[in-house]
């Protein structure tokens, strides 16, 4: 039996021991040193996540010098000393912090963090929005796949503000990312898209 097999979720670790696990299966995660483990997301919200990035990739691409760049699925440390390294579904990083990036990690908070609403959405809604918004990330995107809609947060004075709501007839934009438009419409309504979560 390996480590990582005999870890699970409420396991007690070090931020340092948690990164000395490499690879493992699933979305693992680190909070306030406590191992929290699920798994790959459904069809539908591995759908969602590659049709936000192909946007956000053919944004970046129509730049010579692109203004940010953005992953998804990577271990990003927002605090060593309170032992937090989420694996947010998507980060977006402006340029003038690229060196904030290794070749494993993001190993500071990124400017923007995206995330699909999964089974436990309480811990994107609630524990979430509070761990980014204490890292100080600029802004916040919970994308909900049942109702096919992206609360926008952005940070003032510490605390999360809604700043909007968008469906599938919005077009999402940024102050952070000039020029950046995405129809929602294009991917809440993708004639591809799988059946949705329940």
């Amino acid at each position: 039996m390996t480590t990582t097999e005999k870890l699970r979720t409420g396991t007690r670790m070090s931020l340092d021991e948690f990164l000395a696990l490499g690879e493992t299966d699933g979305k693992w995660e680190l909070d306030d040193g406590a191992l929290y483990i699920t798994t790959h997301g459904s069809p539908d919200h591995q759908f969602l996540m590659l049709e936000f990035c192909r946007h956000l990739d053919d944004y970046m691409d129509g730049f010579v010098e692109p203004p940010a760049q953005f992953y998804h699925a990577i271990t990003t440390i927002l605090s060593c000393e309170l032992q937090r390294a989420p694996e947010p579904d998507i980060v977006i990083i402006l340029n003038e912090r690229r060196d904030i990036v290794s070749h494993a990690r993001v190993e500071a908070p990124p400017d923007i963090v995206v995330e699909i609403l999964s089974t436990d959405r309480n811990r994107d809604l609630i524990r979430k929005r509070q761990i980014y918004a204490e890292a100080g990330v600029l802004e916040y995107w919970p994308i909900d796949p049942r109702n096919d809609t992206v609360t926008q947060l952005e940070l003032r004075d510490g605390a999360y503000v809604e700043r909007a709501v968008l469906t599938a007839g919005d077009t999402l934009t940024t102050p952070l990312l000039p020029g950046l438009e995405i129809p929602l419409a294009d991917i809440f309504q993708h004639r591809r898209r799988p059946a949705r979560d329940e």
